[in-house]
């Protein structure tokens, strides 16, 4: 059921990306500046701002898409500027459900979801990887389920289902918020296909030869500026993921298919018997 949407003319405002970080804003002109490069999660360009109009992306960056797994897409662009995060659409028996958002879908992109049946509901870990969640909701207008601690990163959205610590907006996908990263960020859970979609919770090294394979892992508060998590962000963490039985654990950028809760939890029980740290731990050493 729609909101009372008093305001909505402010939805209609255009959308400009961000080039350094590739965060959407809606603004009547080029907006002055990304408050999420001023965040200090995020570093500012060293060269000034850049903003890219729906269009001007398009062009700067091609996009691509690709069946991992039966019935789960990822969408990425690449060249592209900014930290490039992907896209995923996860196909259910009851409706579709994409997760995070790449830098920008090209129309052909936009229309292949159309083909696999559109996108009943839409959701992102965390503002980071919110990327060009706005052209989803403007084509296929899904359900767009957020957690309420991190609305304040949203005026460019129309959220539509905004839950606290838990959420299932289809059968056997669930969402559960976990903190840390950001306030609100959150995971989202595949149960049928025991996949962890972990957004930035954790962060993974993979094999140069191998995109889907993991050879270290490890867990931040701020990855480009190298901060670690408190222990008790740590312990929170470890209740959320301790609870969800996950074989394999995919970030916006890293669709890693060997790692699972077994490895995922002997980091962080590391990490908790030592002082805070982010560096990359080898995933062979968890198994020891």
């Amino acid at each position: 059921m729609p909101g009372y949407l008093p305001f909505a003319g402010a939805l209609k405002l255009p959308a400009y990306t961000c080039d350094n970080c590739g965060f959407w804003q809606r603004h009547f002109e080029a907006p002055p500046h990304c408050p999420m490069c001023l965040d200090a999660r995020h570093v500012v360009p060293q060269d000034g701002w850049r903003f890219w109009t729906e269009r001007q992306a398009q062009e700067r960056f091609p996009c691509h898409w690709q069946e991992l797994e039966p019935g789960v897409w990822r969408f990425w662009n690449e060249p592209v500027s900014g930290i490039g995060p992907s896209a995923y659409l996860i196909r259910t028996d009851t409706g579709n459900m994409g997760f995070e958002g790449c830098p920008v879908f090209s129309e052909a992109a936009l229309d292949h979801i159309e083909s696999l049946g559109g996108m009943q509901v839409l959701s992102a870990s965390h503002p980071h990887s919110y990327g060009a969640l706005v052209q989803l909701q403007d084509r296929f207008d899904p359900e767009l389920c957020l957690p309420a601690a991190d609305f304040i990163w949203s005026p460019a959205l129309q959220v539509s289902w905004p839950y606290d610590d838990f959420l299932e907006p289809l059968p056997g996908l669930e969402l559960h918020r976990t903190a840390g990263h950001f306030d609100g960020h959150a995971v989202l859970f595949d149960r049928a296909r025991k996949i962890l979609f972990c957004g930035d919770a954790l962060k993974f090294e993979l094999d140069p030869g191998d995109f889907r394979k993991a050879l270290t892992i490890s867990a931040h508060k701020a990855f480009v500026r190298g901060v670690p998590l408190t222990i008790n962000e740590l312990r929170r963490y470890r209740d959320v993921f301790s609870q969800l039985d996950f074989a394999q654990t995919w970030t916006p950028f890293e669709p890693a298919a060997n790692c699972g809760r077994a490895e995922v939890l002997a980091l962080i029980d590391r990490m908790l018997g030592t002082r805070p740290h982010a560096a990359p731990v080898p995933l062979d050493s968890l198994r020891a």
